[in-house]
């Protein structure tokens, strides 16, 4: 029989049947886009990342006719890098802003949709690569900048150049820093062909595991809202290369013969740190209660803890002894103590064991950890200095618990739970010479935000005045974090408009700009008379160089 007799028409009839489908499908979507609210957004949302952004940028290297002609005729090359900074960075952002209306709206029409762990972790998960895909898209480009501490980003170059060329960290040269920091950023500038870039697309994927681990473990503790929220907080606190806390003064350099303040951080120094309290930020979350708590805690949950642990213990030994201090207790607040504790020790030797083996530099790693725990510098500053400079984030963090308490909900259990967090990060910024930008607080006000809502005997007003403060301290974190972006991306554009510096043909330094100009760095280069001295004197600069608050000028 033929196609025509099977359906009772003429042949070819499924074929016109299928496109008459994808024709109402085409024509359902424009009316949708001309009617509804949502629509209009996506509409106006496709217009910035797809029509304005790509025509500033474009503007921006140099492509001529129009309109590329016309927007360098109003604008000049400042404004421009301003300009087209802050519409990727709108790209960026309405995208995320567009799936959360989505994602809301959705859940108003199918209110039973996101009731099963699965469907929790399905959408979290979704959001940690939303922001991945959308960074990559929109605002990642293999250029870095820095703008302070150059000598310290100088280590991660001389360490992937050390990599590149077969030496192992530990065991052919001396370093306390782990494989985790050494290692993801040689694989991205091996993915790059540069150096430019590289730790931003490193912290990228990094960002993403440590996204997922926070939706496994959210997905049986926390509404999607707040499991979101912390795995955001997570992708901009690693991703951008910028330093968390203010270091130093702001400072200035001259761009078209005008002076500019520099106030944004940008390096690549001590980007593990925000590794490490990001990661803190999942192996926390595990301290909050499961749905069932009389259940043991499942095997998937213990394996994503053991390879937190494990990427912790390869990338700083303070924040490994904050993670394994809180699987402890973990361990210790759910049933089957001694079954999690032997499961996810044994899953967390085994993975550092596993690296170690690739790597070959497990003893040298320990030896060298060893040794700089013995030249380590004095901390800078007391605990009590500490206490002061964080108090008002430690208040915002402590006030769901302190709701709790008022309404007499409150246990021993959040007691240790949030006395642990407070506790270890306190430890680790005092262990890392930080001054302020405790991020792993945040969980305790997650923490006890959910064990508000999670009373039914707890009133409204309690329960706005718990989320009010964990919604405070997350906006806090967020705003300052994304700003960071446009931070970044307008100085890759300003410094691209820029007479490049003398240094700038050396090949390694290809994509890499260095506004700060830091005497020690300009010495080393123009005293250098051979490519072998000049390798030399970029390493001494790095060993010994110091912070500039003024950046040289530049002409």
């Amino acid at each position: 029989m033929s196609t025509g007799e099977i359906t009772g028409g003429k042949p070819g009839s499924v074929a016109a049947t299928t496109r008459q489908g994808w024709l109402s499908q085409i024509v359902g979507a424009l009316r949708f886009l001309a009617t509804d609210r949502f629509g209009f957004l996506v509409l106006g949302w496709g217009l910035v990342a797809f029509a304005l952004r790509p025509a500033l940028l474009a503007a921006h290297d140099g492509v001529a006719g129009w309109p590329y002609d016309n927007i360098r005729a109003a604008l000049d090359p400042v404004a421009l890098a301003h300009t087209a900074s802050v519409i990727q960075w709108a790209a960026y952002a309405g995208l995320l802003a567009l799936a959360v209306i989505g994602h809301l709206r959705y859940a108003a029409a199918h209110p039973a949709a996101f009731t099963s762990d699965g469907s929790r972790f399905r959408i979290a998960a979704a959001y940690a690569l939303l922001l991945m895909a959308g960074y990559l898209a929109f605002l990642w480009s293999p250029v870095s900048v820095f703008t302070i501490i150059t000598h310290d980003s100088l280590i991660f170059f001389d360490s992937t150049y050390r990599i590149s060329n077969g030496l192992v960290p530990s065991s052919d040269f001396p370093t306390a820093l782990g494989a985790a920091q050494l290692y993801l950023p040689a694989w991205a500038a091996w993915v790059i062909g540069g150096y430019g870039g590289s730790i931003e697309l490193a912290s990228v994927w990094v960002a993403l595991g440590l996204g997922v681990a926070c939706a496994a473990i959210g997905a049986q503790r926390m509404p999607v809202a707040i499991t979101a929220l912390l795995l955001g907080v997570v992708f901009l606190v690693t991703v951008p290369a910028a330093m968390l806390e203010r270091w130093g003064g702001e400072s200035q350099t001259l761009v078209n013969g005008e002076t500019e303040i520099l106030a944004d951080n940008l390096s690549w120094a001590m980007f593990y740190n925000r590794w490490g309290w990001a990661a803190l930020i999942p192996v926390f979350m595990v301290l909050a209660p499961r749905r069932d708590r009389s259940a043991a805690p499942p095997i998937a949950e213990i394996a994503i803890l053991a390879a937190v642990l494990t990427f912790l213990f390869w990338l700083k030994a303070s924040y490994f002894a904050a993670g394994l201090g809180a699987a402890v207790i973990y361990a210790f607040l759910n049933p089957s103590m001694w079954r999690t504790l032997a499961i996810g020790g044994g899953m967390t030797a085994a993975g550092i064991l596993a690296i170690g083996l690739m790597t070959g530099n497990l003893l040298a790693y320990l030896n060298d950890i060893m040794l700089a725990g013995k030249v380590s510098g004095a901390r800078t500053d007391s605990i009590l200095g500490l206490l002061r400079r964080n108090m008002l984030e430690m208040l915002f963090a402590l006030a769901p618990l302190g709701v709790l308490l008022a309404v007499g909900r409150f246990t021993w259990r959040d007691g240790l739970a949030a006395g642990f967090m407070l506790l270890a990060s306190m430890f680790v910024i005092n262990q890392n010479g930080q001054l302020e930008n405790m991020t792993a607080l945040i969980v305790i006000a997650a923490y006890g935000a959910v064990r508000v809502m999670g009373e039914p005997e707890i009133n409204r007003i309690a329960r706005i005045a718990a989320a009010g403060a964990f919604g405070m301290l997350t906006a806090s974190q967020v705003l300052d974090r994304g700003m960071v972006l446009i931070d970044q991306a307008y100085a890759v554009l300003r410094e691209e408009a820029r007479e490049p510096a003398p240094w700038a043909a050396v090949p390694a330094f290809r994509n890499i700009y260095v506004p700060e100009r830091e005497s020690m760095f300009n010495r080393a280069i123009a005293k250098s008379e051979t490519p072998e001295a000049r390798i030399h004197n970029i390493w001494l600069s790095g060993q010994y160089g110091r912070r500039q608050e003024l950046r040289q000028r530049h002409d």
